[in-house]
């Protein structure tokens, strides 16, 4: 799908680009519409209609409907958006870079994650948001129920699309080897599951769980825990290398692979460039570890249509009689910092963070959502609704939860980068598992002391 982090080079050249143009970009003047209220009389009355741009990688298809009713409620407003690379968020933020950096105009867009957040944050490409807010009157906990990542105290995103990790399972094959739907579980079930439900050899054989290249697949036991999930802690700036679940995560994914061969071999997903979404729609593994964008694909899309049903179940524990905890968030919903209709997009962003993301067809953090109604929604509007286990589902949205929000240095790619090199070579049997929990220390924390300068 998506690779998760922008190269050294690309960084550069952004932020080069970025400092260039920061004169002036910041102190265009807006309108002076109310931030999240209904339109005002006099001026704002006698105001022409602006159009604002929303950038992003899904279909257009997707926001429409939101948009729609937003145009609907301002009409002065209108909104062109546009899929930069459509279902690539990487690519499609690599366009935006450049679109910065050249000078083109655009005001709302959509971001992946707490490492392209920062980033651009500390470059000063987003909007804060807390005057908005504080204009509007509204408190961010009031109207949400995932808090987003701030950089230096300061808000800068409101939450898109929404949910936490779990895991796809092709319920046939679960009912096959006589194995339930898990309501909840932990690491060792997961293996036990993983080994029942492998079958085959060679070309034919099914793998009882498929884990992709992504720094996340590095981190299963560690995304279980309430606190300190990451390659950073969560106050951003200490190393989590001595977080136990990081050592046992990368232990779990090599004996799977290499012991029980229950997994892909991490050597096939990166030569042969296996992608997940066929690795599981092709049904050569029974089980996926993914994040909520996967719910309305189990549907079946275009591309890939849903042969047969697929359940889902929560992340698991670490220990029996643990809470459900599991890694997910909002994607960041921004605005660009040289907007020309700061206070249009606003109004925009949160129209769409709220009641319009339910129109969108997708997971949303707004408290007044309704969950059942969300996903009869998404599992409806899928081309084979009858290939979604709607029941599981909803438990596994209701049983699990998410932790507190980390923080992310604005260098959180370098990081993932360096990380994954160390747990490939680890996978590959290139190294062991102490001396790559040593050179996870060293190297990584080389990176932290040379941004601290």
């Amino acid at each position: 799908m998506k690779r998760k982090w922008l190269s050294i080079m690309a960084s550069t050249v952004i932020t080069a680009g970025l400092l260039a143009g920061c004169s002036g970009g910041n102190d265009t003047a807006s309108s002076t519409a109310s931030p999240g209220g209904s339109a005002s009389a006099s001026p704002e009355a006698n105001k022409q209609p602006v159009t604002i741009k929303f950038l992003g990688w899904e279909k257009p298809a997707v926001y429409q409907p939101a948009i729609d009713a937003f145009q609907q409620k301002y009409p002065d407003i209108k909104v062109d958006y546009q899929a930069l690379v459509e279902n690539n968020s990487n690519e499609t933020i690599k366009k935006l870079d450049l679109m910065s950096v050249s000078g083109e105009d655009f005001d709302v867009f959509t971001l992946n994650g707490g490492s392209p957040f920062t980033q651009r944050a500390a470059n000063g490409m987003l909007e804060p948001l807390d005057d908005y807010l504080a204009k509007e009157g509204v408190k961010y906990e009031d109207e949400y129920k995932a808090e987003q990542q701030k950089y230096q105290g300061k808000r800068y995103s409101l939450p898109g699309k929404f949910g936490p990790w779990m895991i796809l399972m092709n319920k046939g094959m679960l009912d096959a080897a006589g194995l339930s739907v898990p309501t909840s579980w932990t690491w060792d079930d997961f293996r036990d599951y993983a080994k029942k439900l492998t079958h085959g050899e060679g070309a034919a054989k099914v793998y009882g769980a498929h884990f992709h290249e992504w720094k996340d697949y590095f981190l299963l036991a560690a995304y279980s825990g309430s606190k300190d999930q990451g390659i950073m802690k969560d106050d951003g700036a200490t190393l989590n290398a001595d977080n136990p679940l990081m050592q046992k995560s990368l232990e779990l994914r090599n004996e799977m692979e290499k012991t029980d061969k229950s997994a892909t071999p991490y050597k096939d997903v990166i030569t042969q460039k296996i992608p997940y979404r066929d690795q599981y729609f092709q049904q050569k593994a029974a089980m996926l570890p993914t994040g909520p964008w996967m719910v309305a694909e189990a549907g079946g899309t275009d591309k890939i249509p849903a042969t047969f049903v697929s359940a889902f179940a929560p992340w698991p524990t670490n220990n029996k009689g643990d809470e459900n905890y599991s890694f997910g968030s909002a994607d960041p919903l921004v605005m660009y910092a040289k907007s020309q209709h700061k206070d249009e997009a606003y109004k925009f962003m949160r129209f769409l963070s709220t009641e319009g993301m339910v129109l969108t067809k997708q997971l949303s953090a707004w408290k007044k959502a309704d969950l059942t109604k969300e996903v009869d929604q998404i599992v409806g509007a899928t081309k084979s609704p009858d290939k979604i286990d709607k029941a599981s589902l909803v438990n596994t949205l209701q049983t699990t939860k998410l932790p507190n929000v980390a923080e992310s240095p604005s260098y959180a790619a370098d990081l993932e980068k360096a990380y994954i090199a160390e747990a490939e070579k680890y996978m590959l049997g290139e190294a062991d598992i102490a001396t790559t929990m040593t050179n996870i220390k060293t190297n990584l924390q080389k990176i932290i002391d040379a941004n601290k300068k």
